[in-house]
């Protein structure tokens, strides 16, 4: 039981392993194991959806200042729910 390790990402108590995050997503193999590994996929997320906002807003016809004001809103938003589900997976998985 000492050299098991444990699986910090945000779903591990549905089963994910911190593994198939490395193989499906990048995620740097050192990092894998470690609570280190939702604030890399979290601030992943945060930079993704920033795009994909950006390009969403600039596509509905926005200025480059509204689709960057914009995306920032909705990507914060986002990288708050995550923080507050990750704290909520915390306590109850107990590390």
């Amino acid at each position: 039981m000492a050299n098991e390790k444990l699986d910090y990402n945000i779903m591990s108590m549905d089963g994910v392993k911190d593994s198939e995050y490395v193989e499906l997503f990048g995620v740097p193999e050192d990092i894998a194991n470690t609570p280190k590994i939702n604030d890399w996929l979290i601030n992943d997320t945060y930079d993704k959806n920033l795009e994909l906002e950006y390009n969403k807003a600039i596509g509905l016809g926005r200025t480059e200042q509204e689709a960057n004001a914009f995306a920032k809103r909705i990507a914060n938003k986002g990288r708050q729910e995550a923080r507050q589900l990750l704290a909520t997976v915390k306590s109850k998985r107990g590390y």
